[in-house]
């Protein structure tokens, strides 16, 4: 399989926009969400050995990548307009209660899913980024590794510096990690640079700093928290740290030799972390009532 191949199925207007997708499979469905500056591609090499494990797998280009719509507008990437990209995206298809996995901000997504309605969720799975509540008040070792997110603030200023010459600022931040070179022809697509910038813009903010301390209520699914050494972005302390936002079962992997992309850089591992922990524990007794911040 070339990285030029698509494994998208069909696509949904939901939530004002077109979200294309992979849904193949029967069974429990697996809901897994990809981060920046990925796809629905980043997870091939789980799709098909989950579906042969008896799960239907749904796969999102998230708003913004691949071949779903790219609003240009900041707003248009808050964190509960993208939540709610997958609730309708679920809805369409049929699926009540699912496994969730994320990685980056596929993870912040799985998170704060999870925690704002534990009767869709399932199992939780989350790859590199932490609970949001342990992001609110970032230590200074893990202020310096995200330096990139105040230098991706700049609507137009980190458009034109990015490209420049040839895209050589991007390619010294992401070095050869990922599918950097996918990366490259996917992000000089019309307006697929500044869409993808703006889920940085729309959340991660310096006034987003300013804002009161939120009282997030507790994870109650069995949740997979998956960080690796190599990652030069994201510190452990982040995931470690979460397990204090989870009521449910926890547990952590810690991976050797994989950078930030684990799903690329470990792809036996990940699915065996997956299939082994999905479907492993009883799901908590949710609440009756949708939680709210």
């Amino acid at each position: 399989m070339t990285t030029t191949q698509s494994l998208l199925t069909d696509s949904v207007h939901v939530n004002g926009v077109d979200i294309a997708y992979v849904d193949k499979g029967e069974g429990d469905p697996v809901v897994l969400l990809h981060g920046f500056p990925d796809s629905h591609y980043l997870w091939r090499n789980q799709i098909d050995p989950l579906v042969e494990a008896g799960y239907r797998v749904v796969v999102p280009d998230q708003r913004g990548f691949g071949e779903s719509s790219k609003p240009q507008d900041i707003e248009a990437y808050d964190m509960r307009t993208l939540v709610n990209d997958i609730v309708g995206l679920t809805q369409q298809l049929g699926i009540g209660r699912a496994h969730l996995v994320g990685h980056d901000w596929g993870a912040a997504i799985a998170w704060m899913y999870a925690f704002l309605m534990p009767r869709r969720v399932d199992h939780l799975a989350v790859f590199s980024v932490g609970h949001p509540g342990v992001f609110a008040t970032p230590s200074i070792e893990q202020r310096k590794a995200s330096w990139y997110m105040l230098f991706y603030q700049f609507p137009g200023v980190s458009e034109e510096l990015l490209r420049r010459n040839g895209w050589r600022l991007f390619k010294e931040i992401i070095g050869a990690d990922g599918d950097h070179r996918r990366y490259l022809r996917e992000l000089a697509k019309p307006g697929a640079l500044t869409a993808a910038l703006n889920w940085y813009r729309a959340n991660r903010s310096p006034e987003a700093e300013l804002r009161t301390e939120r009282n997030f209520p507790p994870v109650l699914a069995p949740t997979l928290g998956v960080w690796s050494t190599g990652d030069q972005a994201l510190l452990e302390e982040g995931m470690t740290g979460s397990q204090k936002f989870v009521k449910g079962p926890w547990r952590y992997e810690r991976v050797e030799d994989a950078g930030h992309w684990i799903p690329l850089d470990r792809p036996e591992l990940t699915t065996d972390l997956l299939r082994g922990f999905l479907g492993s524990q009883s799901s908590a007794a949710a609440p009756s009532r949708r939680r709210r911040l």
